[in-house]
């Protein structure tokens, strides 16, 4: 399968890594990652090129990694710098590749493509990890058996949640969501799509009345926004009628999908929300919430329809029925289709 490697991929939170190696495979590369003893974070190729032993399973020797099957030390760049066999000749070819791997407030991004085209203006920003004055959070992981792309299109189309989640992140009824009453707007950028939900006068959603302090409507917003291949930021708020976004509820949840395989991916997420902030309690709540819609109701929904497509990835090959509702999840892609084709179609 192709996928688009000139770009950032969320390879873990901060806290995943350590000074003890451990591995994921990220495009189906196997990747051993660890921090050096100043805590910078470090990514290689898994496969110790003697015989193919994982790396992941050796140890660290000040900065370097030691194959646990011959004793061959790489340096945090790759480079073999000991051959502790015969007179200590070093081969050419004893080379790990080092993938570029940034931090950056709380997370972990590696870049799987060439290294000279390395921009770093393009990772997402995780802004309300670190604002802990404003925001409490939470982050998360699952490993999902679903193509990353079936997950985003899930995650652009939320007009799915009365009807997946209707205990957990639900809050429009059939009314709410009949014609007139819901606002949809898509909107394309150069790498990214945006698509945003307004319902007017929506009871609060389970998850959203942990922080509603009465029983009325208010106004409800989700605000998606796809930035090319697979991160997204949404932007769940609800307030007293009429009232501008700032004054409400506001949730922010990050979205990182990061392939594994073809058919397996890295679910990384993140929650926070902007009332009652020291209140561990209600952090837990709204944390549970999100887990139970995205463990016990999204991938188990998403699996499913990938079982059900029989082994075909591309989605357009089984021509589906679309609604107007899909324009995000369509537009996205396609445009992530030409990205794809045009880095493959470019010079060495």
């Amino acid at each position: 399968m192709n996928y688009l490697k000139n770009a950032w991929y969320c390879a873990g939170w901060s806290s995943d890594i350590g000074r003890e190696p451990i591995s994921k495979t990220f495009l189906e590369e196997s990747i051993v990652m660890y921090r050096r003893e100043d805590g910078t974070p470090v990514a290689l190729s898994n496969r110790c090129p003697h015989r193919f032993a994982p790396l992941c399973e050796g140890k660290l020797k000040g900065d370097n990694i030691e194959c646990p099957y011959h004793g061959l030390q790489y340096d945090a760049n790759g480079t073999c710098i000991l051959n502790p066999h015969g007179r200590g000749i070093i081969p050419k070819a004893a080379q790990l590749r080092s993938y570029p791997l940034v931090e950056r407030e709380g997370t972990l991004w590696i870049w799987m493509g060439d290294a000279e085209n390395i921009d770093e203006e393009q990772i997402v920003g995780t802004p309300f990890l670190v604002q802990k004055d404003q925001y409490a959070s939470t982050t998360g992981y699952l490993k999902v058996k679903v193509n990353y792309q079936l997950f985003v299109d899930n995650l652009l189309d939320l007009t799915h949640a009365p009807y997946l989640h209707p205990d957990t992140l639900a809050g429009a009824t059939e009314e709410s969501m009949a014609p007139g009453k819901m606002t949809v707007e898509f909107v394309q950028g150069e790498r990214d799509i945006q698509s945003n939900y307004f319902v007017r006068d929506m009871p609060a959603t389970p998850q959203l009345a942990v922080f509603w302090e009465n029983s009325a409507p208010g106004d409800f917003r989700a605000l998606m926004h796809w930035h090319a291949p697979a991160t997204l930021v949404l932007e769940v708020s609800l307030t007293e009628t009429g009232k501008p976004k700032e004054e409400g509820v506001i949730v922010p949840v990050m979205h990182f999908m990061t392939p594994e395989t073809a058919t397996t991916s890295h679910y990384f997420f993140a929650i926070g929300h902007n009332r009652d902030i020291d209140d561990t309690e209600k952090t837990r709540v709204i944390s549970e919430y999100a887990i139970r819609a995205f463990a016990d109701e999204d991938e188990p929904m998403v699996e499913a329809c990938q079982e059900l497509m029989g082994g075909v990835l591309d989605l357009f090959a089984l021509q589906p029925v679309l609604l107007e509702t899909d324009v995000a999840a369509v537009k996205a892609r396609r445009l992530l289709d030409e990205m794809i084709l045009a880095e493959v179609n470019t010079p060495a």
